[in-house]
């Protein structure tokens, strides 16, 4: 019997070759879309998630407000981790880290900048770290310790025992290599190919790492115990930094705990200054679902149209098997036979697409998927079996549906299904509502990534050299400006300033500070950092009100400061020229134009400059030079830079080189992919209006004939075929345009600088999707209207 109906299969794909292969390739296609969105969300939804302990650990978060702002940070004090740690008995563990970039040498042999972090032996413990060499119980308790990720470790000892090993950081200090581990997983919100001990900060850096509860600079950790009460514990946390800072003007700073498995997606408003690392935001993610439910809509209703098209066309045949005595069971065993057939070439086919396939997205949009499953979450099983249910379904609906109707209807033509047009309209209708979105949300993101990489910053980001140089003294200062007189003399080199921060590269200070006028003593925090009399020219900013420093002015170097039109926005200065802030100590002298100082995707905060630096242990070169021998040139400052500091590294990088990549390569990889799949969701929806009017067509071919035999063109029945989809497009239109406005709206928001919705784009989306129909079902409209109506009437 089995072996009787599967003979029946392959004669019936025989028969019917090209719907097949239609329903075959088309279903493929929307299946393989639906996997390889379904690992990318996993992926993505599951970073951090690898820890054994990801459940347990948290990151202590500094949220910042007074009566004009409120911010959030990811920096808090050193002394934090060892409080709570001995305070709260629900904390297992705690630790401070920070992100660190370095220069490591072996044997005068200088490698380039590596990521890393400064962090205790604590720090090792509370994350799933596995060490190859060494102990992982006491790597980082010693003073100038490092731990080496094993591609750093084969990079710099390529041969021999890596434990014990002297590697000098920054031309100046040596640490010991006493532990290597294997490489950490990029789904981690922390980007490291090393681990300094937190002990060794002095020693390197100059600094002493304990600064007082007043000073933020680092990030805590904690893990929590078993059966501990979050929001017990947050609130308990929540005040604590009252009991060790004295905060001024009834501002507060409140602490709150996130799950570190949360810092991936959901902390885009967070300023992340000590960890760095790169983030996405959730609301994409929720495009891809979006998509994927598209995806798997559309396909299981192509396939259960086709597949009814295709039975339709075989009414004849189960009409003549009920006359002949074949059961209702027996029928509906056969097409069963023939439905799994179909569903299981579908999977065999979307397998091997997907096996090949996946290398190249891996690639594009930068992460290493896999087909295992990532961490505890099963939604990649999820989505495949909910996939392959709905694939049942839409083969078993029409092989039931048809094996129980009745004799009479078949031998009379006269079956359900032709007389159900309200849910083949419905189809789609719906169909084409799902369109338009796709559409306009794919215009909106190419907009978008176009007018963020097009945007006036307020400076000039091109041909600029940045760099950090350490200057612990006067001296190194000086020299400074004796290098910057030689460069100048170099046609190719325009600009050269010394500054304590600069746009994309540091922030500088960050304190708040009073203004004359202000209300109630109001402050405002404002990012400030030392410049000279050339930041401006180098950086090509606009000055909007008042002046630059001057050196005809004497007391611009300590007496004058220059703002952002924010600032001056926060303050309700109608003329700031003249005013004074910070207790009258600072007079305002110059307004400069709003300009980007962290990324496209924060708001631009308050900013001033002044001429006095207040902290002078580092300085940042920027150098502006031609756009001819960018190369060369760049060579040659390097060189000089390298020449005159010995001791420590420099190595110049042009900004744009480094400007806001992070984010912005993963949004527009992943945006990429989200307009592939879009447009792959439209097509398949251009194949379910295929399948859907060669369905209506089929059960309309009568009255098409018995028209043409009264007199009626093949325009006219063209026309009149066509205005029923006409009208279906105009509804959906409606109904979807007023959904598609609100969700890009909700979709802007990831963005502090949207490119707007105008009225052009909605005209677009229309007439493309006006098109699309068009394409889909006019062709097959025009052949159905000028069939011979006789070849109609006989098939009757």
């Amino acid at each position: 019997m089995l072996k009787l109906n599967f003979l029946l299969v392959l004669r019936q794909l025989r028969k019917d070759k090209k719907s097949f292969l239609v329903n075959l390739i088309g279903s493929s296609i929307g299946f393989t879309s639906i996997v390889l969105m379904a690992l990318y969300i996993s992926y993505e939804g599951n970073y951090d998630s690898f820890n054994e302990n990801h459940g347990k650990l948290f990151r202590i978060e500094r949220t910042v407000n007074d009566k004009i702002e409120h911010q959030k940070f990811d920096t808090t004090p050193y002394e934090l981790a060892k409080k709570v740690k001995v305070s709260f008995p629900e904390i297992v563990n705690a630790s401070s880290v920070r992100t660190t970039k370095n220069y490591l040498s072996i044997d005068n042999e200088v490698y380039p900048r590596e990521e890393g972090l400064i962090a205790d032996n604590s720090f090792l413990k509370m994350f799933s770290f596995h060490f190859i060499s060494g102990s992982q119980n006491n790597a980082l308790v010693e003073p100038k310790s490092i731990v080496l990720s094993e591609t750093l470790a084969n990079k710099l000892f390529p041969e021999g025992e890596v434990i014990g090993k002297i590697i000098k950081v920054n031309k100046k200090s040596f640490v010991t290599v006493t532990g290597v581990f294997k490489d950490y997983p990029q789904d981690s919100h922390f980007s490291m190919e090393y681990i300094i001990s937190y002990n060794s900060y002095k020693e390197l850096f100059g600094i002493k790492h304990e600064k007082g509860w007043d000073t933020n600079y680092s990030c805590t950790y904690i893990l929590l115990g078993n059966g501990v009460q979050v929001d017990k514990l947050s609130d308990k946390l929540k005040n604590l930094l009252d009991d060790h800072v004295t905060f001024e003007d009834g501002s507060t700073e409140l602490l709150s705990i996130r799950p570190i498995t949360d810092v991936y997606l959901n902390s885009l408003d967070v300023r992340n200054d000590a960890v760095g690392g790169v983030r996405n935001n959730v609301i994409v993610i929720y495009l891809f679902l979006i998509v994927v439910f598209f995806t798997a809509f559309v396909t299981t209703v192509n396939y259960i149209n086709l597949t009814t098209t295709q039975l339709v066309n075989r009414e004849l045949e189960i009409g003549m098997k009920k006359v002949l005595g074949i059961s209702k069971n027996q029928l509906q065993f056969q097409f069963i036979i023939e439905s799994l057939f179909m569903i299981f070439s579908i999977i065999l086919l979307s397998s091997v697409l997907v096996v090949f396939i996946l290398p190249f997205f891996s690639e594009v949009v930068g992460r290493d998927l896999s087909l295992s499953f990532k961490g505890s979450n099963w939604f990649f099983l999820k989505i495949v079996f909910i996939s392959l249910v709905l694939g049942c379904i839409g083969g078993l609906y029409p092989v039931f549906y048809l094996a129980s109707l009745k004799i009479t209807s078949f031998l009379q033509g006269n079956t359900s299904i032709k007389r159900r047009s309200y849910l083949r309209k419905g189809l789609v209708l719906f169909q084409l509502f799902i369109t338009i979105p796709l559409i306009f949300l794919s215009i909106y993101i190419i907009s978008q990534i176009d007018y963020l990489n097009e945007k006036d910053l307020g400076f000039k980001k091109e041909n600029l050299l940045m760099t950090w140089i350490k200057t612990p003294n006067e001296e190194s200062t000086e020299h400074l400006k004796v290098i910057k007189n030689t460069l100048l003399q170099n046609p190719n080199i325009l600009n050269y300033t010394i500054s304590e921060g600069a746009p994309f590269f540091s922030s500088g200070g960050n304190k708040k500070m009073g203004w004359e006028g202000s209300v109630n003593n109001e402050k405002i925090r404002l990012s400030s950092y030392a410049v000279d009399y050339d930041f401006l020219e180098t950086f090509k900013m606009n000055l909007v009100k008042g002046r630059w420093f001057s050196k005809e002015y004497s007391t611009d170097v300590t007496n004058s400061c220059i703002v952002n039109e924010t600032t001056v926005l926060l303050m309700g200065l109608k003329d700031p020229i003249g005013k004074t802030i910070d207790n009258g100590r600072l007079k305002i002298i110059g307004v400069v134009k709003d300009f980007n100082q962290f990324s496209l995707f924060q708001k631009i905060p308050p900013i001033m400059f002044t001429m006095t630096a207040e902290d002078k242990a580092y300085a940042v070169v920027s150098i502006k030079i031609n756009n001819n021998n960018r190369v060369e040139t760049k060579r040659e400052i390097n060189e000089v830079f390298n020449s005159s500091f010995t001791n420590d590294p420099v190595e110049f990088r042009f900004l744009e080189d480094g400007f806001d990549k992070g984010y912005m390569s993963a949004l527009e990889n992943v945006m990429k992919i989200f307009i592939l799949f879009s447009v792959i969701s439209i097509l398949l929806v251009v194949i379910g209006l295929y399948s859907l009017i060669s369905f209506s067509l089929k059960t309309q071919k009568k009255m098409i004939a018995i028209r043409k035999i009264l007199g009626a063109s093949t325009k006219k029945l063209f026309t009149l075929i066509l205005k029923e989809y006409v009208v279906l497009y105009v509804i959906a239109t409606s109904l979807s345009l007023i959904l598609t406005y609100f969700g890009v709206l909700q979709f802007s928001e990831i963005f502090p600088y949207s490119v707007g919705v105008t009225p052009l784009v909605f005209l677009n989306v229309i007439l493309i999707t006006f098109f699309i129909v068009l394409i889909s079902i006019s062709g097959k409209i025009w052949f159905a209207s000028r069939e011979n109506p006789i070849n109609a009437i006989n098939n009757e």
